[in-house]
């Protein structure tokens, strides 16, 4: 099953920052948050355990994208990472004028 990814990611995060990141994600936005970690397949499980959207790190990019079990919950979750990377003052690489499919305006 291809999981889709989400619009948002985040940009400009420092390998050992990755963890710290994901981790206060899943603290603020998911009930029973717990600390991140990472999976056998290197992605790593946010969601306190729902397996609904998972997070992998591009080293190369220094960029964490996110990918969602089902297609319609990609919006939901792109509005969490964007509040949360506002909150936070993390830069995402969803332009500010996107309507809900991704496009620019």
């Amino acid at each position: 099953m291809i999981m889709p990814y989400c619009h948002t990611e985040f940009q400009i995060v420092k390998p050992k920052q990755v963890e710290n990141v994901l981790t206060m994600f899943t603290q603020e936005c998911f009930v029973g948050g717990q600390a991140a970690y990472r999976l056998d397949d290197g992605s790593f499980s946010i969601d306190a355990g729902e397996n609904d959207i998972r997070a992998i790190y591009e080293e190369p990019n220094a960029a964490i994208k996110f990918f969602c079990r089902y297609k319609q919950d990609m919006n939901f979750y792109d509005n969490k990472l964007q509040a949360f990377a506002t909150k936070h003052g993390i830069d995402t690489g969803l332009p500010v004028n996107t309507n809900t499919d991704g496009n620019i305006l």
